[in-house]
């Protein structure tokens, strides 16, 4: 189950429940597999999860409560690896930074649909692509193990307005 069935979300999209669904998964799967989701974590997920943007390391570490007593940027690195072998986070290459995952146990290759306009990433997984990828690298003679498509371009909102 996901949080939404639409990949962009629209306009009236309720992203409350949105948040709070990502951080009940994470801390669920946190208790399933006997370990800690420290405050630390919490705060990196709960900074990517305030909104489906992709945000870098250090946006996360300028976001983070109590400058005073800020982590350093190793800290925030740590927590995203965390997060990422968790599967509650991506980690988005070609814009060097990382989002929520709003999605419950990818099943086959994932897209990530990043609008140029508002920022806004969405996910899906199409069944079309993953038939086809296992072919393509069979005949490269390439093994994949994780297969991830980033494609730029403008959401329906962007390109309406």
């Amino acid at each position: 189950m996901s949080v939404d069935t639409s990949p962009f979300p629209a306009v009236d999209h309720d992203h409350g429940y949105c948040r709070s669904w990502i951080l009940q998964r994470a801390q669920q799967l946190c208790e399933q597999q006997g370990i800690r989701f420290t405050p630390q974590r919490r705060e990196v997920l709960t900074i990517l999860a305030a909104s489906h943007h992709c945000l870098g390391a250090y946006t996360i570490l300028e976001r983070m409560a109590q400058p005073a007593r800020r982590p350093t940027p190793a800290a925030v690195y740590r927590a995203l690896d965390f997060l990422l072998a968790l599967g509650v986070v991506h980690r988005m290459h070609g814009q060097n930074g990382y989002f929520a995952c709003t999605r419950a146990n990818h099943q086959t290759i994932v897209q990530f649909w990043i609008c140029r306009g508002c920022g806004v990433v969405a996910e899906s997984e199409s069944q079309e692509i993953a038939r086809i990828m296992p072919n393509l690298a069979a005949e490269m003679a390439f093994h994949p193990v994780w297969v991830t498509m980033e494609i730029e371009g403008e959401c329906h909102r962007c390109r309406t307005t």
